[in-house]
Order: C-alpha cells, then structure tokens, then sequence
C-alpha cells in the first residue's frame, strides 16, 4: 500500500508541474509567435500629403462620360471601359533629381499610389543634386521605405544616372522619366503592357507633339553599300525624359556600348542623345497627353542647350556610321578595330527593312492605346541618305518640305487629341481619307477579363464630313490582332452640343459646337451561352476615297 500511495504521489507530481508548465510556456510561445509576426510585417508609410494635388489636377481615378447625347435616358446602364490590364509589379521607376524637388514629391507619390500597385515595383530617385537627400525628405509621398530608393550621386551624372539607375535594378523593366514631367498611371500601365508583349527588348519613349514631329522627321535609312560594311542604318533620335518603358537589358548593353567606344565623360553625361540612334533601330515614340510641371528652365533648351544637344546628337550618329561600317568608333586608319569574335553590344546589325507608317498615342482616362496608318505627313518626306550624319540635315529638308502651316496642324492636332478625354481637341489628318486607312483601338487586354458586358460599342465623336468617312467603313475586333469578326452594325449618328469647344481653323473659343457622336455595335455576346462579349482590338478601316480629312474629337468603348 505504502508503494502504490508513493507512486500515485510521484504520477500526481508530475502532472502538476507539466500542468505548470504548460500555463507558463504557452503564453510565451504565443508572444513570441505574435512578436515574430509584428517584427515581419511592413511598417505604414508615413500619410500621402499630395495626393489632393494629384486629385485637383485629375491625376488619380475618375469616371468619363458614355455618350455625349445629353439627356438620353438610353445609356443610363451603360459603362465606360477603364482599365482591362493585368500586370505584375515588375518595373522600377527612375527619377531624376537636380532643382526641382516639389515636382518630385508629386510625381513620387503618383508613382507610389494605389493605381500603380500592381505595375510599379520600387522608385529609385537618382539624385544629381549637391543638396543630400534622405528617405526623410520623401516620407510623406506615400512610398513605403522598402519601396523607395534614394541614390545620391557623388557629383551631376546629368543623363547617364537614368541608365546607371535602371541597370542597377532588380526588375526586368524600368520606367524612366525627368523632374519636370507628370505622366498619366495608365499610361504607365500602357508602357509596362506593351513593352512586356514585345517580341525581343525595345523601348517605348513618350513625345509630346512638337518632339514627336523632330523624331518623325529625323529618321533616317542608310543602305549597306556592300562589303566590308556590316550593316544597313535604321535609325533616329528621341528623348526620354518625358517618359519612357525600357528593358533593363538595354540600360545595361548601352552603358557597355558606351564603355566599348571609349565615350568620353561628357558623352556619358549626355547618354540621351546617343541611346536611340546607336540601337540603330527606329524608336518607337507615342504620342502623350502632356502635362509639363515647369520649375525652371530645362537644361536641353535655349540656344545652349540647342547647340549641346546638336553637337552630341551629330557625334553620335558618327558613332553609328563607323559602327556599321568596320564595327568600332572609328574607321580611320591606324583606329582600333573590332576583334572578330567579339560581339558588338546594344547596336543591331539586323538588315531590318523601313517600318510600316503607323503612328501611335497613348490614351487618357483608360490603358489604351490608339494606333493608325493614316497619313500624318506629306508624300514627299524623305527618310534615306548616303550616311547617319545627314540626320540633321535631313530634319531641316522634311521641315521646309512640310511648310510653317504643316507643322502647325501637326503640333496642334495630334493623334493623342482623339483619345484625351477632352471633346474640344481634336486630331485631324494631314490629307484627305483615303482607302485603306485604318484606326485601331488596343484596350491592352480582352474586354471580358473586366467588363462582364453582353455587347460592345465602339463611339466616336466626330465633324459631318467625318461621320461621312465612317459610313464608308467596316468595323472589325478581334482577340489576337491576327483573327478579325466583322461587324454586322453600320454607324448610328445623331448630333450633339459640346460646349467650350475650340475652332479647328484657328484655336479660338466658339462657346459650342456642333458635333456628330456615331457609334457601332461591334460585339454582341451569345446571351443563350450565357457568354460575354469578347475583344482587345478594335478598327475602322476605310473601303474608298474620301475629299476631306479625317476629323476626331474622342474614340472610346462603352458596353452593357
């Protein structure tokens, strides 16, 4: 008996003391789970103080009008389309800082808004400055600490920092711009979505109307006059500071290009004006919806910054001729020549044939982007030499080709005008309709990947002789841009007033106009399939010759 009472004593014993334990460990372990996982998450960033700015200057998300008909109860379940891209946060935005720090903050906290969560992976603010800046400085941006880099650079990289920034990146993509720009975030969107589906890296620069036209006119095609030249030249110049898409890759094959021809520091220093012509590739260059933020003046303009840039721009396309010709900076005798096997970077030896003239802009108020054949130049523009170096020549020839009034209505009525969300611009063609021209809207995604709509229409706000244009086309959509469904809808015009208009002829205020909305039903779901209504691209493409211009006021999609 006395065995067994001692044993049960001990067996209670020690069920105390583990029952003791476990009161005293599990709290503990509890609090140290709960600790680790506070320790893991992300702390708040500090409050967004500009975004009302952003939001004053309709820079954050807003809603446009589906029909300009006013008072149609007709569209009252109608929707306009928005956004139908799905991207990744695998883009690094590169900022450049030298005098304007206030644009900085407003462009940092767009950059870091909610709108761009899912494209914009990190912002590096590459500070060329003597001022230092801190995370501090930037904290009430609404860019988490994690999300934000400040790179104070030792002394002015001028250009060359974008592409030091973007090289150093751990994304596949950098979006790039300078500090006196603010870019639309769906426009950013637009970048990131069609740099992503491109075939083999390039870049996607932004231009507003009057850089545009320079680049337009500055390519240039050189033939390959045979052996020993390597290559044919394709080429032109464009900047970036007004906002472009690049491959990381290609910040890193250009600074090693760069390095290859020995560039001295101030060609690093002006890397804009050699990043495009070297490629030897054609830029490819939108149209924006610019929206310049000012703060001084920019160190590209004025007659100093006229003649620097001429100068770089003039050396670089040397750069290219020798490199197509013998593959180093230099052709002349006793220069270093390039080892045979050595690969030359960045520069493209493909004997590429000149591009199709199709002319892009980029949308406001939804991803898009708007893209036609139609021409915006006269016949006679040249694009051919004997040598790159003529590229500057070659611009002045194509302007007195234009004439003072041709690159007026050029820079005053772009293509982006059709797509700006403003009923009172307008883009116009340079001559009059003719077979063949074709405008496509690309949302960037298949429709019914947003909108669960049973049918699609297409809508434009156009003038009479328009309206007319459009009655003599078809309507096509498709999915890939290989398959195309005709539409089985003609245009359905009525007439609407828009107020605040401007006149067409000589940019004044007219207080209204008369303008015709025409719309065309080019999707319809099968309701019986319980199906939605399918499409990323949509076209008109015009079946004959018309005596007018093309004239329009906005193109967008709305559906049900």
């Amino acid at each position: 008996m006395d065995d067994g009472l001692r044993q049960a004593r001990t067996s209670l014993s020690w069920r105390s003391v583990f029952r003791a334990a476990q009161t005293v460990a599990v709290p503990i372990l509890l609090s140290l789970v709960v600790n680790y996982f506070a320790s893991q998450r992300k702390p708040d960033a500090p409050p967004a103080l500009y975004l009302p700015v952003l939001k004053d200057i309709g820079f954050t998300p807003r809603t446009h009008p589906v029909t300009y008909r006013l008072g149609s109860p007709d569209f009252q379940n109608y929707e306009r389309v928005q956004n139908v891209t799905a991207n990744v946060p695998d883009t690094t935005a590169v900022l450049l800082n030298w005098a304007r720090f206030p644009n900085v903050l407003l462009i940092a906290s767009l950059l870091c808004g909610p709108w761009l969560e899912d494209t914009i992976a990190g912002v590096v603010v590459w500070n060329n400055s003597p001022r230092v800046l801190t995370y501090e400085d930037l904290k009430h941006t609404g860019c988490p600490e994690d999300k934000l880099h400040v790179h104070n650079a030792p002394g002015n990289a001028y250009f060359q920092g974008r592409f030091l920034g973007c090289a150093a990146a751990k994304t596949p993509y950098c979006y790039i711009q300078d500090d006196d720009y603010l870019v639309r975030a769906e426009i950013i969107r637009s970048l990131r979505a069609r740099v992503a589906s491109s075939y083999e890296p390039h870049t996607i620069h932004l231009l507003p109307s009057h850089e545009h036209l320079s680049s337009t006119l500055r390519e240039i095609h050189v033939p390959k006059p045979g052996s020993p030249y390597l290559s044919d030249i394709h080429t032109s110049f464009a900047w970036l500071g007004h906002g472009a898409m690049i491959h990381r890759s290609q910040a890193e094959e250009f600074l090693s290009l760069m390095r290859y021809l020995r560039a001295s520091a101030d060609e690093m220093k002006m890397a804009d004006n050699y990043f495009t012509i070297l490629s030897n590739r054609v830029p490819e260059i939108w149209f924006d919806q610019s929206f310049g933020l000012g703060g001084g003046n920019a160190f590209t303009v004025g007659d100093e910054g006229h003649q620097r840039n001429m100068k770089h721009i003039l050396r670089a396309t040397r750069y290219l001729d020798s490199l197509a010709r013998c593959g180093a900076a230099s052709c002349e005798p006793g220069a270093q020549n390039k080892p045979e096997w050595m690969k030359i970077p960045y520069f493209s030896l493909a004997n590429q044939s000149p591009p199709s003239r199709w002319t892009r802009a980029a949308c406001g108020g939804a991803a898009c982007v708007l893209e036609t054949n139609i021409k915006l130049l006269p016949e006679a523009t040249v694009h051919t030499a004997d040598s790159a170096e003529k590229m500057l020549a070659l611009e002045e020839r194509n302007l007195a080709i234009l004439g003072t009034a041709g690159k007026q209505e050029y820079e005053a009525h772009p293509l982006s005008h059709a797509v700006d969300t403003y009923p009172d611009t307008a883009f116009r063609s340079f001559s009059n309709a003719r077979t063949g021209d074709v405008v496509v809207l690309d949302v960037l995604g298949d429709i019914s990947d947003a909108h669960e709509w049973q049918a699609v229409e297409m809508v434009w706000l156009v003038d009479k002789d328009t309206a007319d244009i459009l009655a003599a086309s078809t309507f096509e959509s498709s999915i890939d841009g290989e398959n195309w469904r005709q539409a089985l809808h003609r245009p359905v015009c009525e007439d609407v007033r828009i107020l605040t208009a401007v006149n067409l002829v000589n940019n004044e205020p007219t207080g209204e106009a008369h303008q015709i909305e025409c719309s065309i039903q080019v999707v319809l779901a099968l309701a019986d399939l319980h199906l939605y209504a399918t499409g990323r691209y949509f076209r008109a493409i015009l079946q004959e010759d018309r005596q007018k211009p093309w004239t329009i006021f906005e193109i967008w999609l709305r559906g049900l």
